[in-house]
């Protein structure tokens, strides 16, 4: 029998855990391919793509929380318990079938990569930004506030700068 097998039979309670699950499950899905394809687009600089992919991520975002939002609900309800991740894990190991049991498995492997991929997106991001910045500085002849150079006395423009004027 496959984890997700449709000839097993669930409780109420568990029949709304896997509908949970499997939603979970399915947009955490969508999130990561969605997250692969902005990687590409940021790499290679396709800006039309990114404004398209990020329409499409900030729904599947708002989704994911509403999923997690339920799952605490559920558990909560059920247990009358304070929902806590540890807790919630526990709970699946002891009292779910194998099929949510496999189900939240893979949604607690892949949310953790989902994470991994947004936090190297959003760097590259930065770094892409903070050269065109800079680039910009400098074919406008503006000086960049954060370089400095060094006297020979190791002091900067504006500390020899500032010595020059309370010394007058």
């Amino acid at each position: 029998m496959t984890p997700f097998s449709p000839n097993r039979v669930f409780t109420p309670d568990e029949q709304i855990l896997l509908d949970i699950l499997l939603e979970e499950h399915h947009c955490l899905e969508q999130v990561t391919e969605l997250l692969k394809t902005e990687h590409d687009a940021i790499v290679s600089h396709d800006t039309e793509q990114m404004g398209h992919l990020l329409d499409n991520k900030l729904p599947l975002l708002s989704q994911l929380d509403q999923y997690d939002k339920q799952r605490q609900q559920f558990f909560q309800e059920s247990t009358g318990l304070p929902y806590h991740d540890g807790d919630f894990s526990r709970y699946i190991k002891e009292q779910s079938s194998v099929q949510i049991r496999s189900l939240w498995n893979l949604i607690t492997h892949l949310l953790p990569e989902c994470k991994t991929q947004n936090e190297i997106n959003g760097r590259i991001i930065s770094m892409q930004q903070k050269n065109t910045e800079q680039i910009l500085h400098i074919l406008t002849g503006q000086s960049n506030n954060n370089a400095q150079t060094y006297s020979h006395l190791g002091q900067t423009s504006e500390q020899k700068r500032n010595a020059l004027y309370t010394s007058v």
